[in-house]
């Protein structure tokens, strides 16, 4: 078998990322979106996301690539390459880019193709992704509903019951207005944390970026949270029984998460921003989380995700994939999950815009009990929507 097209799709929405003073749903990136096709001479495809600077990444993976090693196109490293062999072909890929890329918007790209790659392996071999990895430990797993703060307690509380109401029996709240006041910070948890009641999870997500600076129209400031007003954060939420506290450190911070870990009365969570299995071996190793959280579309992809998983395994913490894009990154997050020897959540986007809702079709259906069943099928159970693709493409 062998590669015979690596294709970026550019696609475009009209959304905007950002939520309300009310309950009504936040709303992902729903402007641009990039998706990943990798197509073989026997018919087998592999699809991914990547949450990246999409139209930037269309040049990485198929434009003008120079002659010299460490500056190819990754399309032009993979074509006529047999798609089985993933692990030398991640290898490849990471030299072949490395005088532009070992990180950042190329590594999210290999991440992609990776997830691609694991696609095909699974298909070829007629079964399900997690029995390639290893093997099934379980059959479905509690989903929480992962979304924006909302402005206001009001909207806050409304929103809280809309989760409970469809079945969820934990709710992540991050980033929109968190950050700005401290004293409505607060108040938006205290609702939360009211209306979802004692039994069920409150999760948050305050965002590592200056305090109130959210989007491109706001101003922008530097400053990032210090020490003491970390650990302040960490202390008051403890309060109102939160189950983690999640990227809410710089990402390249890794003394700064061990030092608030070590003293933390809630539970850290953080990894979505950490790259290639040498960082998550540095991340894991100084003591930085409770919680490890590889995202698929950046972290290096399945093949980088799986030597977390045992690294988490071996330090005794969790692993909680992130996830918070289409329907392709929870379906790759679900086979992970499936192999883990311990599993607490898989991250479910309530969020998705038009763009993100589209682009594929999945069984991801809530159980009465809050969990998600987790396909068996060949491949990772999500069926890309090609004329959706069709509509919204741009290049």
């Amino acid at each position: 078998m062998k590669i015979t097209e690596v294709e970026p799709i550019l696609l475009r929405g009209e959304a905007s990322y950002g939520a309300t003073a009310s309950g009504e749903e936040a709303t992902d990136n729903g402007d641009w979106q990039l998706l990943v096709r990798v197509a073989t001479d026997e018919g087998l495809t592999g699809w991914a996301d990547a949450e990246t600077l999409a139209p930037a990444a269309v040049a990485i993976i198929s434009g003008q690539g120079m002659s010299i090693p460490g500056f190819q196109t990754l399309a032009g490293l993979l074509i006529g390459e047999n798609p089985l062999d993933v692990q030398r072909l991640w290898d490849k890929l990471y030299v072949g880019s490395a005088y532009y890329g070992r990180r950042g918007i190329a590594m999210q790209c290999i991440s992609a193709i990776d997830n691609c790659l694991w696609s095909i392996r699974s298909q070829a071999a007629g079964q399900s992704l997690s029995r390639l990895l290893g093997g099934r430990r379980r059959e479905s797993i509690p989903a929480y509903a992962s979304t924006l703060f909302r402005d206001t307690p009001e909207g806050m509380a409304a929103a809280a019951r809309g989760y409970i109401d469809r079945g969820f029996r934990a709710v992540k709240f991050g980033w929109g207005v968190f950050g700005q006041d401290e004293g409505r910070d607060r108040e938006l948890v205290a609702a939360a944390r009211e209306a979802l009641g004692p039994d069920r999870h409150l999760l948050v997500d305050p965002g590592w970026y200056p305090a109130g600076w959210k989007n491109a129209a706001q101003p922008f400031s530097s400053a990032l949270r210090t020490r003491r007003e970390a650990e302040r954060l960490c202390r008051w939420l403890a309060e109102y029984n939160v189950g983690w506290i999640e990227d809410f450190i710089h990402p390249e911070r890794f003394d700064e998460y061990a030092a608030i870990r070590r003293t933390s009365p809630t539970p850290v969570a953080a990894g979505e921003q950490v790259a290639t299995i040498w960082d998550f071996q540095r991340f894991i190793g100084e003591g930085c989380v409770d919680i490890v959280q590889p995202d698929l579309s950046r972290c290096g992809g399945i093949s980088v995700a799986a030597r977390v998983a045992e690294m988490a395994e071996q330090a005794g913490i969790e692993l909680v994939p992130h996830s918070w894009l289409t329907h392709l990154l929870t379906g790759y997050s679900l086979q992970l999950i499936a192999t883990l020897p311990r599993a607490k959540f898989v991250e479910f986007n309530v969020s998705q815009s038009a763009l993100t809702r589209g682009i594929a079709k999945a069984s991801f259906d809530l159980q009465p009990d809050g969990t998600v069943p987790i396909p068996d099928t060949p491949g990772i159970g999500v069926e890309v929507d090609l004329d959706f693709v069709a509509r919204h493409r741009v290049n």
